[in-house]
Parts: structure tokens; C-alpha cells; sequence
């Protein structure tokens, strides 16, 4: 990945939480090739994960659109939240609805049980809650 497209994609996601508008923030998996999606959903779950519950709201809106439309792949965004999930016994120590927030972004990207399961898995101490939490949605 070059140096101008990782500085788009914070830039855009930067702007995606200042403007909050899903029509303009479609832009981003356009403006990106297809083989850095998955940069651009772990920056804005990183971003979304210890922020409020508005901003996961927002990412999952996102997400659910994405997924709509066909502007990600499931192995896309099943590789961008594995690096948070990784993370996640670590976070939730800081921001304690991390498992919530994370579970409402999972959700929105519509993954089938098996991506989901995967997922869960890497949170090392705690897979079995998030599993429980993904597990609310069909």
C-alpha cells in the first residue's frame, strides 16, 4: 500500500465521523482499491470500537449498505475486524461496550455463521460472549 492511499483512507474515514453521511461515505470503497477494503473497515471499526454506540450504529449503517451494494467482500471484512477481535480483551478494559459496539458492526456486514464464528474466536479470553452477541442476530 502506498503512502497517498493510507492517508486516504484515513482521511476518509476521519471524514465519515465528522459528516455522518452514508451517501458520500460509499466514496470510500470506490476510492480504494478492492485489496485495501479490508484497511478501511479496520479503521473505521478501530475508530467506532472505544466511541460511542452512535458511531458503531453509524459504521454498521455503512456496513449494511455496503454489503447491499456489493462494495465489499465477505473476506474483506471478515479480515478487517480479525485485528480489533484480537484485540478486544485488551479494550474492553478501557471501553467497557466494546463487545456490544463490536458485535453491532459484525452485524451490520451481514457475515454468515462461519465468518462470524471465526471472527469471535480471536478474542482469546472472552470468544464465547462475543459469539453470544453476533449469535442475537440472524
Amino acid at each position: 500500500m502506498t503512502e497517498a492511499e493510507a492517508k486516504k483512507i484515513d482521511e476518509d474515514s476521519k471524514e465519515f465521523f465528522g459528516v455522518r453521511d452514508l451517501d458520500e461515505a460509499e466514496h470510500c470503497f470506490t476510492n480504494i482499491p478492492l485489496q485495501h477494503h479490508f484497511r478501511l473497515i479496520d479503521k473505521l471499526v478501530s475508530s467506532a470500537i472505544e466511541s460511542k454506540e452512535a458511531d458503531a450504529k453509524l459504521v454498521a449503517d455503512l456496513l449494511v449498505r455496503a454489503t447491499k451494494k456489493d462494495l465489499c467482500s465477505a473476506a474483506a471484512f471478515e479480515e478487517g475486524f480479525v485485528p480489533i477481535a484480537e484485540m478486544l480483551d485488551d479494550i474492553v478494559i478501557d471501553a467497557p461496550k466494546a463487545f456490544d459496539l463490536m458485535a453491532i458492526m459484525v452485524n451490520g456486514a451481514g457475515l454468515d455463521e462461519e465468518r462470524r464464528v471465526c471472527i469471535a474466536s480471536k478474542s482469546v479470553d472472552n470468544s464465547e460472549r462475543l459469539l453470544a452477541l453476533l449469535s442475537q442476530f440472524p
